[in-house]
């Protein structure tokens, strides 16, 4: 596992320790630890100020899709193929909670942004919604034809946008359960799907290769970013100004959106690896809303190569 700076690209360190496959990462909102989950049924928690592995969490029984923290950084939610939602004390490791009702892998787990609720996506297709302090279960949301692999709250906590196997992203209403809006167009499976900061933006990466930007009072996919060489496995927004992509080629890149007069446009800020390898049989026309810049910098890199 790297970090990396998220202005400079420059790799800060390595994280080392992990013999299996590492599925999921997720930092504190306090600062100071950094969680992972994988293969090896276990989720571990890092020190990322010096990158060292202080402690690991076993009590599953399946890899560990997805970890993540509460709001307030004091306890860490696991999801895993063992079909549970696991709550464990961030500073002890202590299991809080274990989360059962799913019937299969659960590939999600997010917290609502007040950390009273737990949102969890899973191969049954559905997203559940739990109760933070109790464990119940409260509704569940069907609608999808594919599995769940990605699920978030919106900054107000008011909606969920969940990705799926089915190629497409559900917006749902937090408050009665109800679907709002289905946003079509991906070709492949929605692997991550986030929310911007301001909640104005959502953004969408698939196994087609593309990462996709909706408007959230329109619905409508106001940028596609295409010319990736593999599939997008993770997106992060860093601010309400730009965002960092996770691929299947091993990359890291990040992207800055701007708005020019009723056009959203992104440029590509750096990517991980060589800058001979940047872009390479990336293609002009897959991408609407690229600025000059980055246009002349693909035809660059193409007449390079």
């Amino acid at each position: 596992m790297r970090l990396w700076g998220a202005q400079t690209g420059a790799l800060h360190f390595t994280l080392d320790g992990n013999t299996y496959p590492i599925l999921a990462v997720a930092c504190s909102p306090i600062g100071q630890q950094i969680a992972s989950g994988g293969e090896d049924e276990t989720v571990r928690l890092w020190d990322s100020q010096n990158g060292t592995l202080s402690r690991t969490l076993s009590s599953h029984t399946g890899y560990v899709r997805s970890v993540t923290y509460s709001p307030n950084g004091l306890q860490i939610a696991s999801g895993s193929d063992d079909q549970t939602v696991r709550l464990w004390d961030a500073q002890t490791g202590a299991l809080c909670r274990t989360l059962s009702g799913h019937t299969d892998y659960v590939r999600s787990v997010v917290y609502s942004p007040d950390g009273q609720q737990i949102a969890s996506g899973s191969d049954v297709k559905t997203v559940r919604l739990w109760d933070a302090q109790t464990g119940t279960l409260g509704s569940t949301l069907s609608g999808h034809t594919g599995y769940v692999c990605s699920v978030v709250y919106s900054p107000n906590g008011q909606q969920i946008a969940s990705g799926s196997e089915d190629r497409t992203v559900l917006l749902w209403d937090v408050k009665t359960g109800a679907l709002s809006s289905t946003l079509s167009g991906h070709s492949g499976v929605v692997n991550s799907v986030t929310y911007s900061p301001n909640g104005k933006l959502i953004a969408s990466g698939s196994d087609d290769k593309t990462v996709r930007l909706w408007g959230l009072d329109s619905g409508q996919c106001l940028v596609v970013l295409g010319g990736l060489q593999d599939r997008v496995n993770a997106i992060a927004w860093l601010n309400d100004a730009s965002f960092v992509i996770g691929c299947n080629d091993r990359s890291v890149s990040t992207w800055r959106v701007a708005k020019e007069e009723d056009e959203i446009r992104v440029c590509l800020h750096w990517r991980s690896g060589p800058s001979k390898l940047l872009l390479t049989n990336a293609s002009i026309q897959g991408v609407r809303g690229l600025s000059e810049m980055n246009a002349r910098l693909f035809q660059q890199q193409q007449q390079e190569l």
